[in-house]
């Protein structure tokens, strides 16, 4: 004889199953939470690690002087060049470079252009880095002239009566007028000024992320951008030897500042953070840059728990040429 099961029997099966079905539920939510979680964090670090490689690559590719600093600026409106403990200038090298054929020991004043030998290398827009070594203008071509015959040696002007007549080409920067004395071994170096610094979130103001910033003036030029978000503390401090007058060939203990002015006044009067002022710029000095980064998960990594935080230093030796 066949028997069914009771109403008893059936609700008890059903509750049981109710039960495994909860459980199951709960284990599956709890490891799509873990996995969402981890996925989060991973993202995090792969920003970061994204960001320092970035970084990391700039400061390796930094032309002649290396470092920026634009102390008249003030350093504190978004976009403003400056190496400080918030945030990092770099002039980037462009790979191209050419003799100015500028009469040695002639003064300019205000001056809207400069005699180079080739300026074919360089297009309108072009940053230019104008350097001797000791003295920086850092120019925005307006405009170049190709006047140089190149069948010929390229020469500057003679101010001497009767003197021949220059063979040069001519790079002109209305927007940045430049004066000092022409000094002989002086250079117009192709360069690229790149800025790192946090700026608000567009889409969260309270969150920040890490922006590179191209160009010199007000208007962000091309291949500016998001870096990563989520950063929320970017720091960096200059490595500069302890014996500041040894070759840069010497291996030497470094010193870090937090920034390139608390190094020029560190150093003394001699020293400056200006690469346009007077005295020996410190970013010239600069042989290492430590880098930190820090960022936090815009949500907790479990219920009831903290946001995710995940740091990263390294520091970076330039290799400037």
């Amino acid at each position: 004889m066949r028997r069914g099961f009771t109403l008893i029997e059936a609700l008890l099966a059903i509750g049981i199953l109710i039960v495994l079905i909860g459980i199951v539920a709960v284990a599956l939510t709890r490891g799509l939470q873990t996995k969402h979680s981890q996925s989060v964090y991973v993202e995090l670090q792969q920003n970061l690690r994204t960001a320092m490689q970035q970084i990391t690559q700039d400061l390796r590719s930094a032309s002649r002087l290396g470092l920026w600093n634009d102390p008249a600026s003030g350093c504190s409106a978004a976009g403003d060049p400056c190496s400080a403990r918030d945030r990092l200038a770099i002039l980037v090298s462009k790979g191209y470079y050419t003799a100015v054929a500028e009469p040695p020991g002639s003064s300019y004043n205000n001056s809207v252009e400069t005699g180079v030998c080739d300026a074919s290398g360089f297009d309108d827009g072009d940053l230019v880095l104008i350097s001797d070594g000791t003295n920086n203008n850092l120019v925005e071509i307006t405009q170049r002239q190709l006047l140089r015959d190149p069948t010929q040696p390229c020469s500057s002007p003679t101010t001497a009566s009767g003197g021949t007549p220059p063979n040069r080409d001519l790079i002109q920067h209305n927007n940045d007028r430049i004066s000092g004395t022409w000094q002989p071994n002086t250079y117009a170096f192709k360069v690229q000024l790149v800025t790192y610094e946090l700026r608000p979130d567009p889409e969260d103001a309270a969150r920040t992320v890490l922006y590179r910033r191209t160009g010199l003036g007000a208007t962000a030029g091309s291949f500016s951008g998001i870096v990563a978000f989520d950063v929320d503390t970017l720091r960096f401090s200059y490595g500069i030897p302890l014996d500041p007058s040894a070759a840069s060939s010497s291996i030497q203990q470094l010193r870090f500042y937090d920034s390139l002015s608390a190094a020029a006044s560190a150093l003394g009067a001699a020293y400056t953070d200006d690469p346009r002022g007077s005295g020996i710029f410190v970013g010239t000095l600069v042989r290492a840059v430590r880098v930190y980064l820090a960022g936090t998960t815009p949500a907790p990594l479990t219920a009831g728990g903290g946001p995710g935080r995940y740091e990263i230093t390294e520091t970076v030796d330039l290799r400037l040429n």
